[in-house]
């Protein structure tokens, strides 16, 4: 029978005493960390407390766990019961309905706000090296789903039209893990995840990361699981007067992106935008 998570973090402090120095450590991140350890690997656990997957291996089997998933299970399960909570956010914006005006007005200064606070000075460098690693990048896969897939296209549509190496990474068919076939260490993988983050995405994140790729993170948090990889994080506002959280950071960071990307091609992005021009043309995509 499954340990409650409840219960799994009581027995892991009533444990702290008798646990090895490396086992405390791997114990305190975890105590810490639950959403982590429900989301991320045992080699990601282990990396973020600083220790070696063998002691977190072997910190679940002194718990009285028989394999490391059945530690996590109890952590998994307590993700699953936290909801989105997007019926209250719907019931408050409604609460607020018949002044319109100081409704919109207010939604108006907050994407301002997302916009200049994520394309704030601070972030202005971590913009400049994530385009450099993706230039750089023998392929660059890019992915968002659910809510953030609106971001991801845009940025993959603008690209394709002036770059000829990116893979945009989605649920079509069932073929997500295929889309990720032959990742390695020349590529890049540009994400983008906010909450409720979605298992898949962070199940991507880890295995590009595991294959050796550079990981471009665009989320809401330092804490967030998708940075739990990153080699660039970019930290994205994404407030709302509305009931879902805004998107529009995101796509200022995807523009952004997508204009330093352009200028690094150089002539080869005239002539394969050029190209698409022409073809496009031809089969009359264009009213």
């Amino acid at each position: 029978m499954t340990r409650q998570y409840r219960d799994t973090v009581r027995l892991i402090v009533d444990s702290f005493s008798e646990l090895t120095p490396q086992q405390q450590k791997a114990a305190k991140f975890i105590l810490e960390n639950p959403e982590d350890v429900g989301l991320n690997s045992m080699r990601a656990i282990a990396k973020g407390a600083a220790v070696k997957p063998a002691t977190v291996s072997r910190l679940s089997k002194t718990l009285g766990f028989a394999e490391y998933h059945q530690f996590r299970e109890p952590f998994r399960e307590r993700l699953r019961k936290i909801e989105p909570k997007f019926a209250s956010r719907v019931a408050d914006v409604q609460k607020r309905g018949g002044d319109y005006e100081a409704l919109l007005s207010e939604l108006r200064a907050q994407e301002i706000g997302n916009i200049q606070g994520t394309l704030s000075d601070q972030n202005i460098p971590v913009l400049l090296d994530a385009a450099e690693t993706m230039h750089q990048s023998r392929r660059v896969y890019v992915l968002g789903l659910r809510g953030a897939y609106g971001p991801a296209f845009l940025f993959y549509y603008a690209y394709q039209l002036f770059q000829e190496n990116c893979r945009l990474i989605d649920t079509r068919a069932g073929i997500f893990a295929d889309q990720l076939r032959g990742v390695g260490e020349t590529d890049s993988l540009l994400v983008i995840s906010f909450p409720p983050y979605t298992q898949l995405t962070i199940d991507a994140v880890q295995y590009a990361d595991e294959a050796g790729a550079k990981i471009i993170a665009i989320t809401d948090s330092v804490v967030s699981p998708a940075t739990s990889a990153a080699g660039h994080t970019i930290i994205t506002r994404n407030h709302s007067t509305s009931f879902y959280h805004s998107f529009t950071g995101a796509l200022a960071v995807t523009e952004a992106l997508i204009t330093l990307l352009v200028t690094k091609k150089g002539g080869d992005a005239v002539r394969i935008a050029r190209e698409a021009e022409n073809q496009l043309s031809k089969i009359s995509a264009y009213w």
